[in-house]
């Protein structure tokens, strides 16, 4: 089903969920970085190494987050991925967008 046959509710419904499981990828990704901070707080790595561990992350990571929640990408698509991934709880789904996931999440769950 296309994004602009889905019901106004469910749209908003699957836009707030992209939002909870675009927060959660970037808070998964930033406990990476937040590790490398922390070494550099003991002195294990210098400012030049954490500077260039957190270019990576803006160019690497950060990026894909970003570029997988912000584009024009199928909402339902997404927030299967987020619910499959455990970036958000299935039980977060309200019960009328539940019926537009089921069959990408059956494909999910599915051994490949």
């Amino acid at each position: 089903m296309q994004e602009h046959e889905l019901p106004k509710s469910v749209k908003k419904a699957l836009r707030s969920l992209c939002h909870l499981a675009h927060e959660a990828a970037l808070r998964r990704a930033l406990e990476e970085l937040s590790q490398d901070v922390d070494r550099w707080k003991l002195a294990k790595i210098d400012s030049f190494e954490l500077a260039d561990r957190i270019h990576e992350f803006h160019d690497g990571p950060n990026r894909e987050i970003y570029l997988r929640y912000t584009s024009r990408a199928n909402l339902c698509l997404l927030v299967s991925h987020a619910v499959h991934e455990g970036l958000i709880p299935k039980d977060s789904v309200p019960k009328e967008a539940f019926p537009y996931l089921e069959n990408r999440l059956s494909f999910l769950r599915e051994p490949q």
